[in-house]
């Protein structure tokens, strides 16, 4: 009886085991180097941005100027072929924000590799080592799993696997797929966007652009953000404090920052 016990006891810990290996899986984030527990695969994390990419194209309209589209694609792939992150094929799109009044001066990525870009922001940053710094951003967001760790967090993994499931089908799960989208333009925290602006000075000098594109794009943001009622995306973006973001990079890509720099921050980021 002692010895079915413990074979049952052996089988269960071993069917225990194979359910959570399905759940989470332990990797390493090519970006940090270090040991992280997520709670999707890549192969689940693609399928949930291949439904969300739906969504999106459902709600906003793509460019159609077909030159628009290859320049940001271009850049893209130049970005994509040299990050840290090559389990996924990056999408690079340009889309609009049907309806609105004021610009939409953002961009934004969804889990599995897709990147968009608002017209809006293309028409305001148009040099390529502008693009490259928002791209290079975005595909860093992508490469350290930012928006799959948020969505996690905000809806529960029950719900992505849904999302990644059925949203393309699903009427219902359509409208909890803008939701996800709506979470994801929004800013994150204030480590990941930096951790983001880090790694686009990284992404953007290793693929041959000038890095100095990031300072050039957050000292138009900051002077947009000063200047112009603030779209509500535009406004999440606000924080962290774009100074903050401003001195960050430009300690990343000079070794420091600034005397102005250092004065304009809070005093609990002059790390």
């Amino acid at each position: 009886m002692g010895t079915k016990l413990k074979l049952l006891s052996s089988l269960f810990l071993f069917t225990a085991i194979i359910s959570i290996s399905n759940i989470y899986a332990v990797e390493i984030d090519t970006s940090t180097g270090e040991e992280e527990v997520v709670f999707m695969s890549t192969d689940g994390e693609v399928n949930l941005g291949d439904s969300l990419s739906i969504s999106v194209e459902k709600r906003f309209k793509l460019v159609k100027d077909e030159e628009v589209q290859k320049k940001v694609n271009d850049i893209g792939q130049k970005i994509a072929y040299i990050c840290d992150r090559k389990d996924v094929v990056y999408h690079f799109r340009v889309i609009e924000d049907r309806g609105q009044e004021r610009p939409t001066i953002n961009a934004f990525s969804l889990p599995g590799g897709y990147v968009y870009i608002f017209k809006d922001l293309y028409d305001q940053f148009g040099s390529d080592e502008e693009l490259a710094a928002v791209i290079a951003h975005e595909v860093g967001h992508i490469v350290a799993r930012h928006g799959v760790k948020r969505m996690q967090s905000a809806f529960g993994y029950n719900l992505l696997l849904i999302l990644a499931s059925q949203a393309r089908t699903n009427g219902g799960n359509m409208g909890r797929a803008f939701e996800a989208v709506n979470s994801l333009m929004m800013s994150y925290s204030r480590d990941d966007e930096i951790f983001a602006d880090k790694l686009s000075v990284k992404y953007t000098k290793n693929a041959g652009y000038n890095p100095e594109g990031a300072v050039k794009v957050l000292e138009k943001l900051w002077d947009i953000q000063k200047k112009e009622p603030q779209h509500p995306y535009m406004e999440e973006r606000s924080h962290p404090y774009l100074s903050v973001r401003l001195a960050k990079v430009k300690q990343e890509i000079n070794g420091k920052m600034d005397f102005n720099d250092y004065i304009n921050i809070p005093t609990d980021t002059r790390r």
